[in-house]
Parts: C-alpha cells; structure tokens; sequence
C-alpha cells in the first residue's frame, strides 16, 4: 500500500468521522472547525486521488513500451519515446512519495485561510445580534 492510498484511507475515514459527529456539535465555532476539518480532508483526499490517478496512466504509458514485460526498456525496445516514458515514470517515484506531505501542507494553508475567515464571520454577526438586541 503506497503513501497516498494511507493518505486517501486516512482522509475518508476523517470526513466520515466528522459527517458522523456533525449534528451533536451545537457550538457555531466548533462547527467551523468541524466545517473546516471538512474541507481540508476532502481537499486533500481529492488531491491525492488525483495524483493516484495521474501516476497510474504514467505507468500504463510507460508499460506500452515494454514490450516483453520485464519492467525495464531492452535495447530490442530501445526508442525516444520509451526513453521519455520510463524517465517519467522513474523521476516521479520521489514525486510521489512526497505528494502526502506536500498536499496535506496545501491542503491545511487554504484550510486555515478558511478557517480564520469564517471564525471572522461569526463574530461578526455575533456582535450585529447582539448590536440588535440591545437596540431594542
């Protein structure tokens, strides 16, 4: 199991926690922080996915030019191409291995943006309740 399948597990086993756990939360700004814990995972679960997805078309197109299956490119199916291709697939490996880190870096920068703005928004209409309630 490679580093981003544990990442997508860890991700849908967050969002179903936080689904789970979503109408006992009454507080609005634990419900921002659940709200947030929301998007973050699926951000980040929808990102690995998709590197997931990428990688496994690199190593089709990589294997196209494999002839006899042996994982490697013989002088026999020596071609630019090929060359390109297995270079691709080889360079990515270090790629992905750090996509989790890096995603969950991406992932939690535009999370916490999120969370601040939406913290920002609740005091804001906090303070205007209570502006309206002592106006009348």
């Amino acid at each position: 199991m490679s580093y981003n399948q544990i990442g997508i597990l860890l991700a849908i086993g967050v969002i179903a926690f936080v689904g789970i756990t979503w109408k006992k939360v009454s507080n609005p700004y634990l419900k921002s922080l659940w709200r947030t814990a929301l998007l973050v995972f699926t951000l980040y679960a929808a990102l690995l996915i998709y590197i997931e997805i990428h990688w496994q078309f690199i190593e089709e197109y990589a294997s196209k030019y494999d002839l006899n299956g042996n994982g490697f490119v013989d002088l026999n199916e020596y071609s630019e191409e090929a060359i390109a291709a297995m270079n691709k697939k080889t360079n990515g490996k270090n790629i992905r291995i750090l996509a989790p880190a890096t995603m969950a870096a991406l992932a939690s920068i535009i999370g916490f943006a999120y969370l601040i703005s939406d913290l920002f928004v609740i005091r804001l209409k906090s303070q205007e309740n209570s502006n309206e309630i002592e106006t009348t």
